[in-house]
């Protein structure tokens, strides 16, 4: 199986709405973030607890030791792999279910040289679930129609099924403990297999053969040619017919938000590409490179001040002390003991009043009254 798969099913939601985007995405180097090799520290940390809680495996003080001497390890992921961990043990029900970890999927029927490794499968007789730990805390990923683990389902289904086990019913799963987020949805076998044949192998076909079929959506967030591709940057373009050639009506103020939601984070990448490519020797119109502010900064700091103390500046004028916020506390002492010492001491007001779309799962405030309203009781002499 090749280290790396063209079709990546963590990118499954984007080359089947966008398979032009394969291609596309080729000409730029794969990064990787600070995220990431968070997640991938929280996934080996439920890796080896998973082995040793329900699998009944030894697990050595060595595993565990690397797993916390990685810089991304915080005394959070303890809590909230345990989480994951209550999560799956809830799903076995008797002590003939089968538990497999990070299993390799071979995905070669969708295109080849494609593989995943599923984090966590179940099978209860004839009744598959499909486990995925997210560890991220920004953004809500839910189970309904997602496609990576739709495509974990059908490999999970091509290993096992007809072995011992005859597969009926399909369960995938979100586990994301930091956005207290647990998610699921039910399917069959054969709704998968009708999905794959009618959608997803379809889809990769022209994937595969570099097809020019392009399409921008919330696919798009991820995807490396974003920054220069022309279907995205449509996204930002104000073409709306007003209604009144001199005033913005709330329907087209609100049309506007929608359609430049975002464009920050875009001018940022564009600015960014047009800077890595100007340092390469090309040209942008307009624009040239120059020297950015620049601040002091000490050569050695532990020297200048042994020689400030030496002249009589003591170290309390030289050193500052603060507390630690709240959440850089709770992450020092993780979550449960966090709350079982400290949770008397904190509260949380309501947040500040955020415009967002109507789609975003939080409940309104409800309406509020304009000023005249508030004060037409109101009489004055």
């Amino acid at each position: 199986m090749a280290a790396h798969s063209r079709l990546a099913p963590s990118a499954a939601e984007r080359w089947i709405n966008c398979p032009a985007s394969v291609e596309m995405s080729e000409h730029f180097p794969d990064t990787t973030s600070v995220y990431a090799a968070e997640g991938t520290t929280a996934h080996k940390l439920g890796e080896l607890k998973l082995r040793n809680q329900i699998l009944q495996e030894e697990i050595s003080a060595d595993e565990v030791n690397q797993v916390k001497a990685s810089e991304y390890y915080q005394a959070d992921m303890e809590d909230y792999t345990d989480e994951y961990i209550e999560y799956i043990r809830s799903l076995i029900k008797s002590p003939e279910t089968t538990v497999l970890t990070e299993t390799h999927l071979d995905l070669s029927f969708i295109a080849p040289d494609t593989g995943g490794i599923a984090d966590c499968i179940v099978v209860d007789e004839n009744h598959l679930h499909v486990v995925d730990l997210k560890y991220g805390k920004n953004v809500a990923v839910e189970a309904e129609n997602n496609p990576q683990l739709m495509i974990y389902a059908l490999g999970a289904c091509k290993l096992l099924d007809g072995l011992i086990y005859n597969i009926d019913e399909v369960t995938i799963h979100i586990v994301q403990p930091r956005k207290n987020n647990f998610s699921s949805m039910n399917t069959t076998k054969a709704e998968l297999y009708k999905w794959l044949d009618e959608v997803v192998k379809p889809q990769a076909n022209k994937a595969i053969k570099n097809s020019l079929e392009i399409k921008s959506g919330s696919w798009c967030k991820f995807c490396r040619a974003k920054t220069i591709c022309r279907e995205y940057g449509k996204r930002y373009d104000i073409d709306l017919t007003p209604d009144n050639p001199n005033l913005l009506s709330n329907e087209e103020i609100a049309q506007r938000i929608k359609k430049l939601s975002g464009l920050d984070g875009y001018l940022q990448d564009l600015m960014k590409y047009a800077l890595a490519h100007s340092l390469e020797g090309e040209s942008f119109p307009g624009y040239k490179v120059v020297a950015g502010r620049s601040t002091r900064t000490w050569t050695n700091q532990e020297e200048a001040f042994e020689v400030a103390q030496a002249n009589g500046y003591d170290h309390s004028v030289l050193f500052e002390q603060k507390p630690l916020t709240l959440a850089k506390i709770e992450t020092l002492m993780g979550k449960k003991k966090f709350k079982e010492l400290l949770s008397d001491y904190v509260e949380k007001p309501p947040g500040k009043p955020t415009l967002v779309p109507e789609e975003d799962p939080r409940e309104a405030l409800g309406n509020f009254n304009t000023a005249l309203e508030d004060f037409k009781d109101i009489k004055f002499n």
